[in-house]
């Protein structure tokens, strides 16, 4: 090999050695004035602001580097726009309008995107069911809605099993540890742990890997006999309130919203079984998680609600309870031990009375 052959042979070596030391992240954003851009990632519960740097025509790039791959997001100060993909030391190439973000660079990053697709499907069918089912409403075929709730039932399932069978093909990335715990919150234990056990143990070792199992251990302190976990909320008066100070024989924890319809309902049920049972020794705690306080206090007034009441305004016991949806109820023993969870209407008061009779 001749001298200058060798030298390009390792200007060419040293230059692909450079390229992998870090990232060069480059591209384009329509609708975005020139000013600065942010590279950003909340990993670890807060925001840390990876890198900046100025965004001209559109046209910006970032570079840097990473220890692991990292789930991050390009945004503008005010946070108008939010692009969110996974990175790693290598070249991505972004390519973001109105209608499209392609994004291209890393492994994981394109494993991640196979994630991606199967949600886009999945929200584009249930467009389509939508509008399906509300012409069939409008036609009052009765038949029709049922094939339709059924097909969509069946479409659901399958996007399902395709995302498990990606999960399990790439059971050791961190795409899919990532992929599992941005659904670990919306998910009960059982479902949660399914998904969890499909990931290899390098992926649970991740940072989205190792928060997927705090979540499991947080819900797992939730089942049934364990104790409840206390909190401070404010009440309506503007004091503290706090779960474990209260004595009763039966404590039942209610999750709601003035602004749900179906909580307002069943505040009618909780002013009889209040006016029923708490003389014999039941205390109910009503727990909201609204930002309007004056609707709030409307609302415990318009509804009777004479038992306690807390404002939960940065929903941290909606969280800590793992609350999926409202009303949600938590009954609990005069220790604070959970007996029953999420009871409801006659199944709710058989229990109650039946607990009560037997003190």
């Amino acid at each position: 090999m001749s001298k200058s052959l060798l030298l390009l042979f390792l200007l060419i070596a040293t230059l692909g050695v450079q390229a992998q030391d870090g990232y060069r992240i480059s591209g384009k954003i329509d609708g975005v004035a020139d000013g600065e851009l942010l590279l950003v990632s909340d990993e670890n519960g807060r925001s840390e602001q990876m890198a900046t740097t100025r965004i001209t025509n559109g046209a910006f790039m970032f570079t840097g580097k990473v220890d692991a791959p990292v789930a991050v997001y390009i945004t503008t100060p005010d946070q108008k726009v939010v692009i969110p993909f996974i990175l790693e030391n290598t070249v991505v190439m972004l390519n973001v309008g109105d209608s499209r973000a392609l994004i291209k660079g890393g492994e994981q990053q394109d494993i991640f995107a196979r994630f991606n697709r199967l949600t886009v499907d999945l929200l584009q069918l249930q467009n389509q069911y939508q509008q399906a089912y509300l012409q069939a409403e409008q036609a009052r075929d009765k038949k029709k809605l049922q094939e339709l709730t059924k097909q969509f039932e069946e479409a659901v399932t399958l996007v399902q099993q395709k995302e498990k069978e990606l999960l399990q093909q790439h059971a050791d990335s961190y795409a899919a540890a990532y992929v599992v715990a941005a659904g670990a919150r919306s998910l009960e234990l059982e479902p949660l742990k399914a998904r969890y056990n499909l990931l290899g143990e390098t992926a649970k070792q991740t940072v989205p890997g190792r928060f997927v199992a705090s979540q499991i251990e947080e819900l797992e302190q939730l089942s049934v006999g364990n104790e409840a976990p206390d909190f401070t909320v404010v009440s309506q008066t503007g004091d503290s309130l706090s779960l474990y100070p209260i004595k009763s024989k039966l404590k039942l924890l209610v999750f709601w919203d003035s602004n749900n319809l179906k909580c307002r309902e069943d505040n009618v049920t909780f002013l009889d079984i209040y006016q029923k049972y708490h003389l014999r020794g039941l205390e109910i705690v009503s727990i909201s998680r609204e930002g309007n306080r004056q609707a709030w206090l409307k609302a415990i007034n318009q509804d009777g609600m004479f038992w306690k009441q807390g404002l939960d305004a940065n929903s941290t016991v909606f969280n800590c309870y793992h609350v999926l949806s409202i009303p949600y109820t938590v009954l609990l023993d005069e220790e604070n031990k959970i007996i029953a969870k999420n009871l409801q209407g006659v199944d709710l008061r058989k229990k109650i009375a039946e607990l009560l009779k037997r003190k």
